[in-house]
C-alpha cells in the first residue's frame, strides 16, 4: 500500500535515482546522473528560513521510496511546486495526486494565496497533470533551462477556507 510521509535524510539515495529517471524521461541526454546527488536532496529537501519554508514528501510502498515532491511557502503568500518525480514503474497509480494532496495541506496551513511552477513545454504528461490540479498557463520562457527546451509558467490560486 502506498503511503505519504515527510522526507527524511535516509530517503536521499532513492530520491536522487527517482528524480534522475523522471527528468531523463523528458530531457534525455541534456541531464547527467551527477546532477542528481543524494547530498543535494539531503541539503535542500527540508529548509526553514526567516522568509520561507521548503518541505518535501515521499511516497513509499512498504520500505521502498517510489515518489518525491518538493514545495515551498513564502511569507508573502506565494508558494511554489519545486519538483515532483515518480518511479517509472509506479506511473499512473495516483501517486502524484497523493503527493499533491500533502502539498495542498502544507500550503493551506501556511495560508498561501497563489502557487506557481513551471514545466518543460514538450512534457505533455506533466502539463496535463498540472492543469488537472488547477494550474493555468501564465507565461512562456524560450530556451530557459536548456537550449531547445521551452518552459511553460503555471499558476494556481488557492481556495479560501
Amino acid at each position: 500500500m502506498i503511503r505519504i510521509r515527510k522526507f527524511k535524510a535516509g530517503d536521499a539515495e532513492p530520491v536522487a535515482a527517482i528524480m534522475f529517471k523522471a527528468f531523463k524521461s523528458f530531457l534525455g541526454t541534456r541531464i547527467k546522473q551527477e546532477d542528481f546527488t543524494a547530498e543535494y536532496y539531503r541539503k535542500t529537501s527540508n529548509l526553514k528560513a526567516s522568509h520561507s519554508e521548503t518541505v518535501s514528501f515521499v511516497a513509499h510502498d512498504g520500505e521502498k521510496v517510489v515518489g518525491y515532491l518538493k514545495v515551498a511557502a513564502g511569507n508573502n503568500g506565494l508558494g511554489s511546486l519545486e519538483s515532483i518525480g515518480i518511479a517509472p514503474e509506479y506511473f499512473s497509480k495516483g501517486i502524484g495526486s497523493m503527493l499533491f494532496a500533502e502539498a495542498d495541506k502544507f500550503w493551506q496551513m501556511k495560508k498561501m494565496r497563489k502557487i506557481s511552477t513551471c514545466v518543460s513545454a514538450h512534457n505533455r504528461k506533466a502539463l496535463i497533470y498540472y492543469i488537472k490540479n488547477g494550474f493555468i498557463p501564465e507565461g512562456y520562457r524560450r530556451d530557459h533551462f536548456f537550449e531547445g527546451v521551452d518552459e511553460i509558467i503555471l499558476g494556481r490560486f488557492m481556495k479560501k477556507a
